[in-house]
């Protein structure tokens, strides 16, 4: 995890020289390929940058400080319609939102129920009408709910995901160092679980929703854990 400013920096600075040079990186081929490829940097970058501020999860002034910044500078970039370029603020704003979530509901049982809620609500969400996969190219670029991911060599964009996805990742990391779980595990199986979701919406050409199984990277590996805390509450 990044614990110093300077770390901090540099992989926020990392994550947006990617985003805005994308574009001219050479061209991967058509379909399957540029999805996989850009799309899992992509969301790589994301869920770094959302993960970064973890260090400050007890630090609440910091973090709102840090989400009203991250607010403004996403609308006006939004506003500018630059695209990929707001990724990375975008992230910010998820995490902090998802640390400070987080640390108002503290109690060991919203790390109990709220994790398997939200997994079934955008499992029901999808199978109850049309839906599209977790990257799609048809949403608006400049959605301030969505992340652009770009694709190589100046071609279409790889596509987007949602906003959400990064603030539960944010607070189920903030959950598994608060109740003392298997934290690196944790979030190692969260971002599988984001790059899983992207992998089988390929695969199967339809709608993976990535919350459901960020949701299972963080309860699976804290199974006996999650078990302890219930018998305390």
């Amino acid at each position: 995890m990044v614990r110093r400013p300077a770390a901090l920096l540099s992989l926020l600075g990392l994550a947006l020289l990617y985003f805005l040079a994308a574009p001219a990186l050479p061209a991967l081929p058509e379909g399957d390929v540029t999805v996989l490829v850009a799309g899992a940097i992509g969301l790589l970058l994301v869920a770094a940058s959302a993960l970064a501020l973890l260090p400050a999860r007890d630090a609440p002034f910091g973090l709102t400080l840090i989400a009203l910044g991250a607010g403004l500078l996403v609308a006006t970039l939004d506003a500018a319609d630059v695209g990929a370029a707001a990724n990375v603020f975008e992230a910010l704003l998820a995490g902090a939102i998802g640390l400070l979530l987080a640390r108002a509901l503290a109690a060991p049982a919203f790390a109990l129920t709220v994790a398997p809620f939200v997994a079934l609500v955008d499992a029901w969400a999808l199978a109850s009408g049309p839906a599209e996969r977790l990257l799609e190219d048809g949403r608006d670029a400049a959605d301030p709910l969505s992340f652009d991911l770009p694709a190589w060599g100046g071609s279409d964009g790889a596509g987007h995901v949602g906003v959400v996805d990064a603030l539960f990742l944010a607070m189920f990391a903030s959950w598994a160092w608060r109740h003392d779980l298997r934290r690196r595990t944790t979030i190692c199986a969260m971002v599988l679980g984001l790059l899983a979701a992207l992998a089988l919406g390929v695969a199967l050409d339809r709608a993976i929703p990535a919350l459901p199984l960020i949701a299972t990277g963080f309860l699976l590996p804290n199974a006996d854990h999650l078990w302890r805390l219930l018998r305390h509450a």
